[in-house]
């Protein structure tokens, strides 16, 4: 398997977990392959996702196929995600079970730096969290994205989606299509 640059934090023990199904990639010259792994439960401001359509971004056959260099296998790609709220923390304010929910390519920031602040987490200067292949700041180890059953993602991170769009057009929306537009 390729190296990567990206120092993998290891599992930490104090998160409470949870098994969940996916597709992922074990290497550059495998297929996707249904892998389980573990999410995290949510805490008081994450919101869970059970996940009903994910758009195929390029970017999630690049990294798949390791050819930015940076892959970190296993790795469960998928970005553009589009589902119904399973779960919210205790301080949830603006989703509840039941609502339709998209994720994009971001989960989490540390959200007290001065790019945080200005509401710009992309350029987050202790490194935002991305929806796969990145640092997974909770449980350690890398995060997993969107070609999975469930995500837990910071309330931040969560966007609303009406319940009059077609679900399936919307996924793609939370990536190449904000990118047209």
């Amino acid at each position: 398997m390729p190296s990567t640059d990206l120092e993998v934090a290891p599992p930490k023990q104090a998160t409470k977990t949870v098994t969940t199904a996916g597709y992922g990639a074990h290497s550059a010259t495998t297929p996707l392959a249904p892998f389980s792994f573990e999410r995290r439960e949510p805490g008081p401001e994450d919101v869970q996702i059970d996940i009903l359509y994910c758009g195929v971004c390029h970017s999630d056959l690049h990294t798949a196929r390791n050819e930015w260099t940076n892959t970190n296998y296993p790795v469960v790609p998928g970005h553009e995600i589009v589902g119904r709220v399973s779960k919210v923390g205790s301080q949830v304010k603006k989703f509840k079970e039941g609502d339709l929910a998209g994720v994009g390519c971001m989960v989490s920031s540390c959200g007290h730096c001065a790019s945080c602040k200005e509401g710009l987490e992309n350029y987050c200067e202790n490194v935002p969290e991305f929806t796969y292949n990145s640092e997974d700041k909770h449980l350690g180890g890398v995060t997993y994205g969107g070609y999975s059953k469930s995500i837990v993602v910071d309330e931040s991170f969560v966007l609303r989606i009406p319940t009059n769009l077609n679900l399936a057009a919307v996924a793609p929306l939370l990536c190449a299509g904000i990118t047209t537009y």
